[in-house]
């Protein structure tokens, strides 16, 4: 699935703004992330691992055909990687949210518990560079709430599955939003303290669904200094 691709079967969850808490019962380790998407092809991650290194970072994603990265120092093409678990988490809440509740989100004021096991279809989700199955038979058990009208949508959902033959839990949690996207990119933004990789052509706007950049390439244009410069470029 390409960053401007919507999940066909999510038309009642369609977040603009997905917050994710990703955990291991028991563990201390998890990772925080939050994908907002802007318009033509434009979204930020901001992705915060709460390991030993406490590593924190942001990437922006330019006009679908650049991804900028700071605040984090990964190897080589690992900021790739870590977009892609940002994206993957994405799709799989959406997709848990859409399996539990396919009409949507409840009303509001009310937190609704939800429990469903899926015996026969398994959950595959990608990018364009990363995928993930979870087999069947599969659990999700949890609440989701929709404090206000309009407002964002909490949710605290367990999936369990079996990996490879032995029993297997992660925990979701956070808030979706479908409100008007906000997120704006300035042109007169510097790319100074940014690490800049080539994306190639994507087609739309990026989706909190998904995410992913097909053969990224390193390093800022020769002669180009802000985000509209990058834009500008054939």
């Amino acid at each position: 699935m390409a960053a401007g691709e919507a999940p066909e079967s999510h038309a009642s969850w369609a977040p603009t703004d997905i917050r994710v808490v990703a955990s291991v019962p028991g563990a201390e380790n998890g990772v925080s992330t939050r994908f907002e998407v802007g318009h033509d092809g434009d979204a930020r991650i901001s992705i915060n691992r709460h390991d030993s290194a406490h590593t924190h970072g942001t990437i922006l994603l330019v006009g679908g055909r650049w991804m900028l990265s700071a605040g984090f120092a990964p190897t080589p093409g690992k900021e790739i990687e870590a977009l892609d678990s940002a994206a993957l988490n994405s799709q799989l809440v959406i997709v848990l949210l859409t399996a539990a509740l396919p009409k949507g989100a409840p009303p509001a004021g009310v937190s609704q518990h939800v429990h469903l096991t899926e015996t026969n279809n398994p959950i595959r989700i990608a990018t364009e560079t990363a995928a993930a199955e979870y087999d069947a038979p599969w659990t999700v058990d949890g609440t989701v709430g929709a404090p206000a009208v309009e407002g964002p949508v909490s949710y605290h959902l367990s999936l369990s599955w079996s990996a490879q033959g032995h029993p297997t839990t992660r925990v979701f949690a956070g808030t979706t939003s479908e409100a008007a996207p906000t997120l704006s990119i300035p042109d007169s933004m510097k790319l100074a303290g940014w690490s800049v990789r080539a994306i190639g052509t994507r087609q739309g706007p990026a989706s909190a669904g998904g995410a992913g950049p097909a053969g990224a390439a390193a390093g800022v244009p020769a002669g180009v200094t802000t985000v509209g410069e990058l834009r500008r470029l054939p």
